[in-house]
């Protein structure tokens, strides 16, 4: 058995700032470099991939050895522009405002080819459609891009509920709101393993140009242009944990919850089925962006007064450092 050295380190709780100084890309007793990544929120199966890279010793094989870290306060886009971490989960439509304000981060692996997003209430609320919920009482963390993107598909009379649903669906059998911006990887799901009848609706079903990437991966601008092969080598790793736990959900939703015990094991392994359809394009491949796709949607953001001026086409997304896996 290896020892705990040679194993890449994962944790669920945030580093101190001085620790993550200490350790980001320096070798450690094996040589292996080290390598941290910020996750966007608690363990879910949108990680999956990073567990598996771990498990399987994918990460070992490409010299690296990878902490994973959870944010507090600060975002992962944060952790990521700082210099705090390496790498971190994050969402396309979240980057448009800080790539506006010109923050140092780059998209370069997409963990799902297309949008999970969408609008979930009870069924008993009796919408057919997300017009139907136009004047209803809407959950919102009061995000501009999100709230724009709700009001277009739902119409203009966003009556707001502020706040952050742990459990979305215990909120709205509870009556906090009428509905949420949810996804259905793990909300819709969830809904559906503790036998509540819901309405799911995919914002990209009712409008093509909200099939924006969620969620991503992303680093630091000073990071791609020194050291591009650790990039590199992190990326092969990940796209090899994301194509395995794509073709073995089972075994991945049991890796995930071994890293994550306190994750419920019933609802990642129900989740784990569905979104391991998900991280592969329609080649088997994992991780590549639809450049026109990316920009379509900040074009929107732009055009809907959301930005004060237009991001140059590709801001802040780049297929550069993917690279193909041998047979």
């Amino acid at each position: 058995m290896a020892t705990v050295s040679a194993l890449v380190i994962l944790t669920a709780c945030q580093p101190s700032d001085k620790a993550v100084i200490d350790t980001r890309n320096n070798a450690n007793d094996e040589g292996l470099t080290e390598v941290i990544i910020s996750l966007d929120w608690v363990p879910n199966t949108n990680h999956t991939g990073i567990y598996v890279a771990q498990d399987n010793g994918y990460f070992k094989e490409q010299g690296l050895a990878v902490k994973v870290v959870q944010p507090s306060e600060d975002s992962a886009s944060t952790l990521v522009a700082n210099n705090r971490a390496d790498f971190g989960i994050y969402f396309q439509s979240n980057m448009a405002t800080r790539l506006a304000k010109d923050m140092p981060i780059t998209a370069v692996a997409a963990i799902l080819q297309h949008n999970p997003a969408g609008l979930l209430s009870l069924k008993s609320l009796g919408a057919t459609s997300p017009k139907d919920l136009n004047g209803k009482r809407y959950s919102t963390w009061e995000d501009p891009i999100d709230d724009a993107t709700v009001a277009h598909v739902v119409g203009d009379n966003l009556v707001k509920i502020p706040g952050e649903a742990t459990d979305a669906t215990v909120a709205l059998r509870m009556n906090q709101f009428d509905y949420i911006l949810a996804y259905y990887g793990w909300d819709g799901i969830h809904a559906k393993a503790q036998g509540v009848d819901t309405n799911f609706f995919f914002l990209k079903d009712y409008e093509p140009i909200f099939d924006y990437y969620a969620p991503v991966i992303i680093t630091n601008n000073q990071l791609l242009a020194s050291n591009p092969e650790l990039v590199k080598k992190t990326l092969i790793a990940l796209k090899k944990g994301y194509i395995y736990a794509a073709n073995h959900p089972v075994e991945s939703a049991n890796i995930l919850v071994k890293y994550a015990p306190e994750t419920n094991k019933e609802l990642a392994l129900a989740s784990q089925k569905y979104i391991s359809t998900q991280y592969l394009d329609e080649e088997g491949d994992w991780g590549g962006f639809d450049y026109q796709r990316w920009d379509r949607f900040y074009d929107w953001v732009y055009q809907n007064g959301l930005l004060d001026k237009p991001l140059p086409p590709q801001a802040g997304v780049s297929n550069d450092y993917l690279t193909p896996l041998s047979d």
